[in-house]
């Protein structure tokens, strides 16, 4: 690797830039693909809560709740 910057290192400053430019441009073409996030499970591990969901009754009573506590 020295001896390629002490090679590269009498070029103008455009030819060294390109030069990197092509080296960086090679590598991102090799590197490999991320793996898979599992965005869907993440998701579905936080929407499963720790408890059954409420029911219809429970829902009713908290929107009537909150409308009395909004309005009076």
């Amino acid at each position: 690797m020295d001896t390629i910057i002490a090679q590269v290192n009498p070029w103008p400053m455009e030819e060294r830039v390109a030069l990197a430019h092509q080296i960086l441009s090679d590598l991102s073409r090799q590197t490999r693909q991320p793996a898979p996030r599992r965005t869907l499970a993440q998701a579905m591990g936080i929407a499963a809560g720790v408890s059954a969901p409420p029911d219809d009754a429970l829902v009713r009573q908290w929107a009537e709740e909150h409308r009395l506590q909004k309005y009076g």
